[in-house]
């Protein structure tokens, strides 16, 4: 029997739920295709130190150095102690100037000094002498030597600590151990007092450096047309010529996209009209899109396995399901990759980034330090020449 009750409007905490529903289930789908599974933390707010599954104390489980970072960085906040250094800590110095291409007509003034830790790969006291210019013209220009990239002390103190440092705490601790267990461990090997307090604040500084990279490092990762055009087009840079056929079918691919979504405008834009006209035009898009994948498997076997092309052709084909999703529903879009993808949890950026590096043979504390010094220049560089290679 048909109910006479009247449905009640959705009230605005259950919009805000239903959208959240949407989102960490869009968010499950790109951790899934990136890693294979949901990794904790990474899409969604993180878990609170209940959540996460410890024995003794520790958390355990896959990946557990970074499920321990997500675990610490939910800890309670304590306020950090001074940094002690001891007076005969081993110290060095070094004089930063201009390259001497950019230093003519220029005379050195005097030099901005500044105390920091160091570890080189021993844990040092280094004073940064930066060399500040002026022109022998008269004109009053003045210059300065490159900043070096340097985290302030979180105790307050005078002292400031280096890329370098800080690196190599963040490192240690993604390999698993606590902050505490590092503030042992270097006042046990050279006397210095790190708070792990400090010791977490400053891994937070260098999560939060590279939060911006971590999120483009992701999108560009994901199987999706547009970063696939890409790695076709980096191909033909190369000189791979046959990756303009493939670049041509996904540009066909892209066009039949814009006509659905412009018909779909002339009809009055609503979804219904934009879902009408895409499963129209993805009739088309499926024989090109078959034809695409056959020309992959085709031409694979015939490639250096080490070119730029046969690697963009064998991830096509890998994430061919993935890739063809877009002809079976018109909801989605053939493009997914978004530049905004957030990434909830600082802990979980450096978790992603050591990932990156290990998947390319590379030292994560080496990149990591380097990465460093080039974001906290005033004009960093692209993201895309930091990413892990």
């Amino acid at each position: 029997m048909p109910s006479n009750r009247k449905q009640q409007p959705e009230s605005d905490l259950e919009s805000v739920l239903r959208e959240n529903a949407a989102l960490k289930r869009d968010m499950d789908w790109l951790s899934r295709q990136l890693y294979g599974r949901v990794m904790p933390g990474l899409f969604a707010s993180p878990a609170a130190p209940n959540d996460i599954p410890c024995q003794d104390g520790k958390p355990v489980g896959e990946h557990t150095a970074a499920a321990h970072a997500l675990h610490e960085s939910a800890a309670p906040y304590h306020a950090p102690e001074p940094t002690d250094v001891p007076t005969d800590f081993p110290s060095d110095e070094v004089t930063l100037e201009l390259p001497s291409a950019q230093a003519g007509g220029l005379s050195v003034a005097g030099y901005e000094s500044s105390e920091t830790i160091a570890a080189r790969p021993a844990v040092i006291r280094r004073t940064i002498r930066r060399a500040m210019y002026v022109s022998n013209d008269g004109s009053g220009m003045a210059v300065a030597a490159p900043a070096p990239a340097l985290f302030p002390d979180p105790s307050g103190g005078p002292l400031m600590f280096d890329a370098s440092f800080v690196a190599h705490v963040t490192f240690l601790h993604m390999e698993g151990m606590s902050f505490r267990a590092i503030s042992n461990l270097m006042e046990a090997e050279s006397g210095l007092t790190v708070s792990e307090t400090s010791l977490r604040d400053l891994t937070l500084s260098a999560s939060k450096t590279v939060m911006p990279l971590c999120a483009a490092m992701v999108v560009r990762t994901l199987p999706d047309w547009n970063n696939l055009r890409r790695m076709f087009e980096e191909a033909k840079s190369n000189g791979d010529w046959f990756a303009e056929d493939f670049l041509m079918r996904i540009h066909a691919l892209e066009e039949l996209e814009e006509h659905a979504r412009i018909r779909a405008d002339r009809f009055g834009g609503s979804p219904e009209d934009l879902y009408r006209e895409r499963r129209a035009a993805r009739t088309e898009s499926a024989r090109i899109t078959a034809a695409f994948f056959g020309q992959c498997r085709e031409m694979l076997p015939a490639q250096n396995p080490q070119s730029p092309l046969a690697g963009t052709i064998r991830y096509a084909i890998e994430h061919e399901r993935t890739l063809s999703e877009f002809l079976h529903d018109p909801r989605i879009e053939l493009s997914r990759a978004n530049p905004e993808t957030p990434v909830a949890d600082p802990f979980a950026a450096l978790a992603v980034c050591a990932d990156e590096c290990r998947m390319h043979g590379v030292s994560f504390r080496e990149w990591l330090e380097d990465t460093l010094v080039k974001l906290k220049q005033p004009n960093p560089p692209p993201f895309e020449s930091l990413f892990p290679r």
